[in-house]
């Protein structure tokens, strides 16, 4: 987490001061406040949350760097020594994690509620990542009531992070279990991608298979047929028979806009979206604007900022189409690190 200023050793001739909490190190500090709220949760699924959330903050509750028995001599300020020596004990523990990491207060929320929830903890579900990002909340007010200035100084920009996380972050669990969406699978299909790659792929949907009662070369044949008829009819006329695919790449897309259903195609709402280069965290100025399309019922569960991961086909028309989504990230969420995981 962010330190307001540069960290330093306590000498072991130094004056103690055995009143001045704002003396210790920063790592103390937090540990204790977040012990502090940790220790008013009765669910046990709130302090499961708050043992994966403190992490992020390089605090842990399970594991702390000194003893109960000296820390109950510490909080009770009397015994020189004992407090001097966890004082260093937390001093030596937060040297080591600032040259291994960072100590950003906004980068760590950042990174808990999309790489950590999405990837790390993915057996949360929706509910389970909401009731992180309350979870968390109370935790944030819990460490700037315990006069952490790094903390309380940074509340605004925290809280305005935690109100976006509220908005995408279930979004973004429902949306990797909704897209690519039928059209696009459709088009994966019928002219390039991971559909028309392999046609008993585990993830065709219903409404591309057809009934496989024999598994003679003839029905096999019928089936691929029937599935390929299905997928024309689902695109009709937004692309003509005779387009191919011309491109195929991994992309990372940033929406940029929805727009409502058009009178030719009242099915499908257009999404634009630019590829992103998660490296610099903006939009590649070199690559055109993205045309996308999505069912209603998909389009309207997307918001702007939100960055899709996936497989990006271009069409000889000039439409594209995706397959093969990795991910929805939150528009928060710091992909330039997570490459590096």
């Amino acid at each position: 987490m962010a330190f307001a200023r540069e960290p330093q050793t306590i000498p072991r001739d130094a004056s103690i001061d055995l009143c001045a909490f704002s003396n210790d190190p920063l790592l103390l500090r937090m540990d204790m406040a977040t012990y502090s709220y940790y220790s008013t949760l009765s669910d046990i699924r709130d302090k499961r949350l708050l043992e994966i959330a403190s992490r992020a903050a390089n605090v842990n509750v399970l594991t702390r760097p000194v003893g109960k028995k000296e820390l109950k001599k510490f909080a009770e300020r009397r015994d020189a020594e004992a407090v001097r020596n966890v004082r260093l004990k937390y001093q030596t523990r937060q040297d080591q994690v600032a040259q291994l990491g960072t100590f950003d207060m906004q980068w760590g929320l950042k990174w808990l509620l999309s790489f950590v929830v999405l990837v790390e903890e993915p057996v949360l579900g929706v509910y389970g990542a909401e009731r992180m990002v309350s979870i968390t909340e109370e935790w944030m007010k819990a460490l700037a009531r315990a006069d952490i200035s790094e903390v309380s100084s940074q509340l605004p920009q925290l809280r305005d992070t935690l109100e976006i996380a509220r908005a995408e972050l279930p979004l973004s669990l429902a949306l990797a279990e909704a897209l690519p969406g039928k059209f696009n699978l459709a088009c994966s299909l019928l002219f390039a991608g991971q559909l028309r790659s392999a046609h008993t792929d585990m993830h065709r949907p219903r409404w591309a298979l057809a009934d496989q009662a024999g598994s003679d070369h003839e029905s096999e044949h019928d089936d691929a047929d029937s599935a390929k008829a299905q997928a024309r009819e689902t695109i009709g006329d937004i692309v003509p028979a005779n387009a191919e695919c011309i491109r195929s790449r991994p992309a990372d897309l940033r929406i940029t806009s929805i727009d409502a259903a058009s009178e030719d195609f009242p099915a499908y709402r257009r999404v634009c979206a630019r590829v992103f280069d998660r490296l610099r965290l903006v939009d590649k100025e070199d690559e055109e604007q993205v045309e996308l399309r999505f069912e209603a019922d998909i389009a309207s569960r997307l918001c702007v900022g939100l960055v899709i991961e996936a497989t990006l086909h271009a069409l000889s028309n000039g439409m594209h189409y995706i397959d093969a989504v990795t991910m929805v990230w939150p528009s928060y969420s710091p992909l330039d690190y997570v490459d590096s995981c």
